[in-house]
């Protein structure tokens, strides 16, 4: 989009070509002297008329002139262009140094996308080689690269850019990898960095793969135990097990160090560089300082979590009976902010939030998408699935979702 001087654009009216006059309800004449130019106006006219263009157009306006560079630069406008829209306490918890422009455009984005899915995403579902209830999936690769583990053991590797939704058999041009030899149990949780992806299973091995070098076998490590949650960093694996342990594997050793805060299995797993947090069947959640080794915090719950999304100041968890919940973890604090009732009727499996929404799955055979604020409104309900959705990823504004129902969902911006 090219844009013009403010000072030569007149407030209203169209210019004729031939003549030079703006046409407007009023004779010409009686306005020459007082033609405005979007400079003259009024901030807060300005800031209204902005509020109706697209924020893309926003950060173009910001270099038109000094006018629009002090109004619509820095944070401000952002902040309040988003409160004019979603009045709810945005972000639920306050985040220091949060880029509001990123944040602003990272909500209307997403808003804008799941509310008319029709013009914005496309949508597909994949179960070409699929046999059984799928457990996990997990995206990687800015959402090119999606993979699958499901209850006949079979490890799915899809490359969705290679799916054309013109073609009737690109679904099956999509599968990079399936192998059901990998593991002798359930795929169960997934991770990766970078170009390695780790997969974790009932058959108590943990396994990493290296896609780069055409998902080949990098290393396998023991636990001893099911492995029901993982998250992978550089020189670190740590896992929640089934033996009610933490463990925190030395991918350089192969060193397993054991952390014993649960009297059950260690569901989920939640991970920055000061804290570990693991929820547990035995209806709590615990907080291991990294820094300190040794137990922050103990949470005691009603029942139990079943996955967890953290960071930028905010823990939210699904549980068993199907409510979404928010903790406020500035400083530390992990203080109990709300539980909430998102309509879910069953289990809620899955939970991921960011700056543009907060998604959940459950047993109800939905995924729904809510609004990032405090009480967090339904934005959509997808009801793509015909039995229990088991669990979610999300990434690049690609989402992927795993059922019971032997398929996967995948929603990414449609390409035009």
């Amino acid at each position: 989009m090219n844009f013009i001087s403010s000072s030569n654009v007149p407030v209203c009216g169209v210019v004729d070509e031939d003549t030079h006059m703006t046409s407007m309800d009023t004779d010409p004449a009686d306005l020459s002297s007082h033609n405005l130019t979007l400079d003259q106006l009024p901030p807060e006219l300005l800031i209204r008329i902005c509020d109706f263009l697209d924020v893309q157009v926003i950060y173009k306006l910001q270099h038109v002139c000094r006018v629009f560079e002090e109004l619509l630069s820095g944070d401000t406008y952002f902040k309040s262009r988003i409160s004019r829209q979603w009045p709810k306490i945005y972000p639920a918890i306050p985040v220091d140094n949060l880029n509001w422009q990123e944040a602003c455009a990272e909500r209307e984005v997403t808003h804008s996308a799941w509310t008319n899915q029709e013009a914005h995403l496309e949508h597909f579902t994949y179960n070409e080689c699929l046999f059984a209830a799928v457990d996990t999936v997990h995206l990687m690769k800015d959402g090119q690269i999606l993979a699958a583990g499901s209850r006949d053991r079979y490890l799915t590797i899809l490359d969705l850019d290679k799916y054309d939704s013109m073609k009737n058999d690109s679904k099956q041009d999509m599968e990079i990898f399936s192998d059901n030899k990998v593991h002798k149990g359930w795929i169960w949780s997934m991770d990766s960095r970078d170009n390695i992806l780790a997969t974790g299973s009932w058959d108590t091995f943990i396994r990493l793969w290296d896609l780069e070098a055409g998902v080949v076998p990098a290393d396998v490590f023991k636990c001893k135990t099911a492995v029901l949650d993982l998250h992978l960093e550089q020189d670190l694996i740590i896992v929640g097990g089934y033996d009610k342990n933490l463990h925190l594997i030395d991918r350089r050793s192969g060193t397993i160090t054991k952390k014993n805060y649960h009297r059950k299995p260690v569901l989920c797993v939640a991970v920055d560089d000061q804290f570990i947090i693991t929820g547990s069947e035995d209806k709590t959640i615990c907080i291991y300082d990294r820094r300190a080794d040794k137990n922050y915090k103990r949470l005691e719950l009603d029942t139990y979590p079943l996955d967890m999304s953290y960071g930028n100041n905010q823990l939210w968890f699904g549980d068993k009976q199907g409510f979404l919940h928010l903790l406020d973890t500035s400083n530390g604090a992990f203080d109990v902010v709300e539980k909430y009732d998102v309509g879910h009727k069953g289990k809620l499996t899955g939970v991921i939030h960011n700056l543009g929404a907060v998604y959940t799955s459950s047993t109800d055979h939905t995924v729904k998408v809510l609004e990032p604020s405090r009480d967090p409104g339904v934005i959509t309900t997808l009801n793509s699935h015909f039995d229990g959705v088991t669990g979610i990823s999300y990434q690049n504004r690609v989402l992927a979702s795993a059922s019971c129902d032997v398929s996967i969902g995948i929603w990414r911006p449609r390409r035009h």
